[in-house]
């Protein structure tokens, strides 16, 4: 079968070279051919391959990369978690709530500098980010760059009843950098919200140091249940060394 199949094929690729007095002899032997053995069957066609690219949303990424960053610290490796939320910020340089995250886990495992650094680029894109600002100015005022977290805070104005407590660092860092004059009047607007005791601390503490008379906060903080030991035993300290003096 396979040689009269070949034979079949030769011949029809002679055909248009036949010469005229061979045509009839051909005609015949043509006639003759099985057409089974002509029947050609065609391969089918293979199946076509979809291959649809599946893209993740913003949300979707980001939920991602923090699960793989999850798992990586479960499993004791902060490098490879913290590779995982800057690949997510290079993807979405504006996801802050990531860049926090990353920023606080770089603190903690003592690199201050590129924390900073990471907080600073995230500034750069949102200027009035305030729980960025927060952040920055916590970890200056960790170092004890009291001026630097001072003027990180004060760039920014957000409302106070919503963030209590980057008013409540504004106020200790003016304090701490020799700027009662101000710490004053944020203490107060802090204590027209909430009567916390070391609001009330702080606000006496820089009335002492202007001259003024501090004792009426220093009782206030006294009385306040939220104030720590230490701070209780300096502050009833100070109104016994005060009543001292005025009777003498």
């Amino acid at each position: 079968m396979k040689r009269r199949h070949h034979w079949t094929k030769l011949l029809l690729t002679l055909l248009p070279f036949a010469l005229p007095a061979q045509a009839e002899t051909f005609e015949e032997d043509w006639n003759q051919v099985d057409w089974a053995d002509l029947m050609v069957e065609v391969p089918a066609a293979e199946a076509e391959l979809n291959i649809t690219e599946v893209t993740l949303s913003r949300a979707d990424w980001l939920a991602e990369a923090n699960k793989q960053a999850d798992a990586a610290l479960a499993a004791g490796d902060w490098a490879r978690a913290e590779y995982r939320l800057a690949q997510a910020l290079a993807e979405y340089p504006d996801a802050h709530d990531t860049r926090l995250r990353l920023a606080a886990m770089l603190f903690g495992r003592g690199d201050p500098d590129q924390a900073r650094v990471r907080l600073q680029q995230g500034l750069e894109l949102v200027p009035d980010h305030a729980d960025m600002r927060l952040a920055l100015a916590r970890l200056l005022a960790a170092q004890e760059r009291f001026p630097a977290a001072l003027r990180v805070l004060d760039d920014v104005s957000p409302l106070l009843h919503r963030h209590l407590d980057y008013y409540s660092l504004k106020a200790e860092m003016a304090r701490r950098s020799g700027r009662c004059d101000l710490a004053i009047g944020l203490y107060q607007r802090l204590l027209d919200s909430s009567r916390v005791g070391a609001w009330w601390l702080g606000l006496g503490l820089c009335q002492r140091e202007l001259g003024q008379n501090f004792t009426l906060a220093f009782e206030q903080a006294r009385a306040s249940a939220d104030l720590g030991n230490a701070s209780l035993r300096f502050v009833e300290q100070q109104l016994e060394q005060y009543g001292t003096a005025q009777t003498h």
